[in-house]
């Protein structure tokens, strides 16, 4: 059960997430006029997926920089060849680890 000091951080948190967003909405249109965010999955970043889930048991492995990214690739690997049925998810945080 919620502690009543965690369910009023939780509200305020609800409260400043939602009065912020039409600031990350123009923050991330003004990243994606400068070319630092990919030009047709930026609303991924809103919550908004680009495909839908495919069916079945999925991975989600995310990697926030390139470097991540490229050892997140043997365990990639290892999880298919060891799980041939499930699907992996590789999100990131930058366009370069793309």
């Amino acid at each position: 059960m919620a502690t009543k000091s965690g369910e009023i951080v939780y509200k305020i948190y609800r409260a400043l997430t939602y009065g912020i967003s039409p600031l990350i909405r123009l923050h991330l249109r003004w990243r994606r006029f400068r070319g630092r965010e990919h030009p047709l999955r930026w609303r991924e970043r809103l919550g908004r997926p680009s495909a839908p889930r495919p069916a079945g048991r999925l991975i989600w492995i995310h990697a926030v920089s390139l470097g991540e990214g490229l050892a997140a690739i043997p365990v990639i690997k290892c999880c298919l060849e060891r799980r041939p049925d499930v699907t992996v998810l590789m999100t990131t945080t930058t366009t370069s680890a793309l």
